[in-house]
């Protein structure tokens, strides 16, 4: 009796989930004298567990092709800033390697009129000014002078033989080479000596 009771109350008030939507439904149908056929059921469920396998692995598919784009995009992301870093400094360095023609003038005009008069001063000045200005660029000068041959940052224009030196070290610079941060713009015209 009491399970009748609750069957009304649950009738009354309907359904609180899904479940028991599902149990009513199934109830009403053995009330009425359908019957429940297990094999159809079980087929039913078979073909919910193929879905569910083929969407999984759907799924399993779209992640693995999310997480290749993600990657192909962080790639591109990452070559493309290498790109823009390198096309400016190379912009940089094409800039200023002209104006290192006029820094080698100012220097020769500085050794020429040496004499202490104002002119040489002014001179001295504009070439401190230059310099300081190249170096806040990252503009450096090559170390050559008594340094050992480095193709990488000399161009030797004349070998000659002096017992002073050691063996393959510059004892003459006749144009100086800079460097933009870590890239050679301009080699060092050198005379090497070797013993």
């Amino acid at each position: 009796m009491s399970e009748e009771k609750e069957k009304d109350t649950f009738k009354e008030n309907g359904p609180q989930n899904l479940d028991e939507t599902k149990s009513l439904k199934l109830e009403d149908e053995i009330e009425e004298g359908e019957a429940f056929d297990e094999e159809e059921f079980e087929k039913s469920v078979e073909d919910y567990v193929l879905e569910i396998q083929k969407l999984e692995s759907e799924l399993k598919i779209l992640k693995d092709r999310d997480l290749r784009l993600k990657a192909e995009f962080d790639n591109f992301r990452k070559r493309t800033i290498k790109e823009k870093q390198e096309i400016y400094s190379s912009a940089k360095a094409d800039c200023i390697t002209p104006l290192l023609a006029v820094l080698d003038s100012l220097e020769r005009a500085l050794e020429a009129s040496e004499d202490g008069s104002k002119l040489s001063q002014g001179v001295k000045l504009i070439v401190n000014q230059f310099s300081d200005a190249l170096k806040k660029i990252g503009v450096l000068e090559i170390q050559s002078l008594g340094k050992e041959f480095d193709p990488n940052c000399h161009n030797a224009i004349n070998v000659i033989e002096d017992e002073g030196y050691s063996h393959n070290t510059v004892c003459q610079v006749l144009q100086k080479g800079y460097m933009l941060n870590d890239t050679v713009i301009r080699h060092a015209m050198v005379v090497v000596a070797n013993p």
